[in-house]
């Protein structure tokens, strides 16, 4: 069982850096059988620490730690873990520890880890569990909606009440149901519609025989169940919410969603995004197992190498003009190359856009017109200076001008496919940032190639000539 400690962070010293390397510590006192040492170096960590190190263990040492900890411990880590990474671990757990574990747990999380298990396995759980109401209401809910992403533990006052009544509810319901922190207070009538809201410091500060109605914003912003959560995250940074209320079809209260959740909605999503790009799996990690490493990476490899060998065929097709003119061969990846940078840097600010809602196809055309603009003046620059370089290098003023044209045309369609690409992408109901780099990378490279080549093979007696 772990004591409860106090760590002082120095701060003299990288945070991260030293959870790794303790991290690295409890793998190799496991590793040597030292594991009394192990579990008392992860016991000195906090809940957020034990859960980043817990995800990087090897399965066998994940169960002894279990051993080791009390549920109410293993609940405030689940809370800190990826759903999939609690169902690693709960193969090591039997039904009834488990489901003590996810009543010790957020409700939103029991109902994700929940969500995952066999269906066994989650019958079996939830008949042990003292929360197993509130989670399987939550688990009629997509895990990405405001229904699945609130928690039903909330203070929700009636609007008969008065300041002095509503101020006794408060306390007595904080103290039976073990709320640390509440901040913002609901109001409901007496079919639990959502009425208004009000703070704690307006509730305190008011008159005691004020009526809640008196005191509280009537005017309260809410989502139904069924938002998803990006819009959720967007409404709750647009208006400064610290929570936000999630109500049915009938505007009945059913659940709150908090500021800390979004937090992590956020990240997971700006995660996602990032990963897709590059074509690795949001739940793949550095140290995590090889062979998931090895799923996850793989097939996009794959569609690369197919992509890449579309643009190697066009080279094929300009072979002859190639053998003529060998140097031409040397600015191949130049062009593509510019090409491809421009087109992934618009790409991601259409992506990052789309995904805060900045981005419609009703100002589609404004954003192409402007791309272009854009691709028009980087092309001019780059190719004039690339024209230079060439001319001062090789002295041939033909091929200088070809290498400034196709450098202008290939970052023109860069920027305008880094704009398009996302926004077909979405209309076919394809996720933007799954596919769009790989497409913008095929198209600079072969439309580069394209414009090079097909004007070296259209004036190569001139190229030739200025040798």
């Amino acid at each position: 069982m772990c004591a409860t400690t106090v760590i002082k962070v120095d701060n003299n010293f990288n945070h991260v850096e030293k959870i790794d390397e303790a991290g690295y510590a409890i793998m190799s006192d496991m590793t040597s059988g030292a594991y009394t040492s192990a579990v008392s170096s992860f016991c000195k960590l906090k809940a957020r620490d034990q859960a980043e190190v817990m995800a990087t263990l090897k399965r066998e040492h994940q169960a002894m730690l279990l051993s080791w900890l009390t549920p109410k411990k293993l609940g405030l880590i689940v809370n800190e873990l990826q759903p999939n990474e609690t169902i690693g671990m709960s193969r090591y757990m039997e039904a009834v520890q488990l489901s003590m574990v996810l009543d010790e747990t957020n409700p939103d999380v029991a109902a994700d880890v929940l969500r995952e298990l066999p269906s066994d396995l989650q019958v079996e759980t939830l008949s042990s569990m003292h929360a197993a109401k509130d989670v399987q209401a939550l688990m009629a809910y997509e895990d990405d909606d405001a229904g699945g992403l609130m928690t039903p533990q909330f203070v929700a006052l009636t609007e008969i009440m008065n300041v002095s009544q509503a101020i006794h509810f408060v306390r007595r319901t904080s103290i039976e149901r073990g709320f640390e922190d509440i901040t913002y207070i609901l109001v409901v009538d007496h079919n639990h519609t959502l009425k208004g809201g009000l703070n704690v410091s307006q509730l305190v500060t008011a008159d005691p025989s004020d009526r809640i109605t008196d005191v509280m914003y009537p005017e309260v912003i809410s989502v139904t169940t069924d938002t998803d959560q990006e819009e959720c995250a967007r409404i709750m940074e647009r208006y400064n919410l610290i929570a936000l209320p999630v109500t049915d079809s009938f505007r009945r209260l059913v659940g709150v969603v908090k500021v800390e959740d979004m937090i992590d909605v956020v990240q997971e999503e700006a995660t996602e995004d990032m990963y897709r790009m590059v074509g690795v799996g949001q739940e793949e990690k550095l140290l995590g197992p090889f062979w998931r490493s090895i799923a996850n990476r793989l097939p996009w490899l794959c569609v690369n190498l197919g992509t890449a060998a579309i643009a190697a065929l066009v080279i094929t097709i300009f072979r002859d003009t190639i053998s003529q003119i060998v140097i031409l061969a040397a600015f191949l990846p130049v062009i593509a190359g510019q090409g491809g940078i421009v087109g992934t840097q618009t790409l991601t600010l259409m992506v990052r856009s789309m995904a805060l809602g900045e981005v419609a196809h009703a100002n589609a055309a404004k954003l192409l017109i402007r791309e272009f603009g854009l691709g028009l003046v980087h092309g001019i620059v780059l190719g004039v200076v690339s024209g230079v370089v060439t001319f001062l290098w090789l002295g041939n003023f033909y091929l200088a001008v070809l290498v400034a044209l196709a450098m202008l045309g290939n970052l023109v369609v860069a920027g305008i496919s880094g704009v398009l690409l996302p926004l077909c992408l979405k209309v076919f109901r394809i996720d933007p940032a799954l596919a769009s780099a790989v497409l913008v990378t095929t198209i600079t490279d072969v439309v580069g190639f394209l414009i090079f080549l097909g004007l070296a093979a259209w004036s190569v007696s001139l190229l030739l000539s200025g040798f």
